[in-house]
Formats: C-alpha cells, structure tokens, sequence
C-alpha cells in the first residue's frame, strides 16, 4: 500500500533542479538512470524537461536585441498630481524669470 502511495505522489522540482538534471544527464558518457534515480524521476520527466529548455532557449534567442522595457501604468490620480506640481514649478520658475529681469532693470 505504501508503494502505490509513491508512486502516486507527484514530483515537485525547482526549476533550479531541473536545470541541474539537464546539465547532468547532458554530460557524455553519464548514467543517466542513476541520475534520474537519485531525483526520483521518470525518464518521460527528463524528456519535458528537454523540451522545456529547448522552448525557453530558442525563445530567448529569438528575442536577444529587441528587449523593450516594461510599460508602466500610472493612475489618474498620480498623473494629476504630477500636472499639479508641474503648473506649480512653472509658475515658480515664471516668478523667478520675472523677479530676475527686474533686479536687472534695477543696477542697470
């Protein structure tokens, strides 16, 4: 009863260790019945894993060059605090234009 329970009970693996299966089963001359052994795997498993490496090698491949950076969403409220402050700091900066045209007037 206690084997069927095994046998039953699905493998949890980290993409880590499934990275360092691939590695080690893909070293010439390796028994890869013991590795699969030591990982309590079936070799169907390291097959998905293959192909999973396969997939996500060819995509990022595929991608290299044309990275984008990720769009970032603001709300509405963040955006009209950052209209605010920008009238705000425009306005200031008139001020200080004016300010400094008529210190100018003035030793002139």
């Amino acid at each position: 009863m206690e084997n069927s329970a095994k046998k039953n009970e699905k493998i949890k693996l980290t993409p880590e260790e499934m990275f360092n299966i691939f590695l080690e089963c893909s070293v010439a001359n390796v028994p890869v019945k013991q590795i699969l052994e030591r990982y309590h795997i079936k070799p169907w498993h390291l097959v998905e894993i293959r192909k999973m490496v396969k997939e996500a090698s060819l995509e990022a491949l595929s991608n290299k060059g044309r990275r984008k950076s990720k769009k970032q969403y603001v709300t509405l409220e963040q955006f009209q605090s950052v209209c605010r402050e920008l009238d705000q700091t425009k306005d200031a900066l008139a001020a200080v234009g004016h300010e400094l045209a008529l210190s100018k007037k003035r030793v002139n």
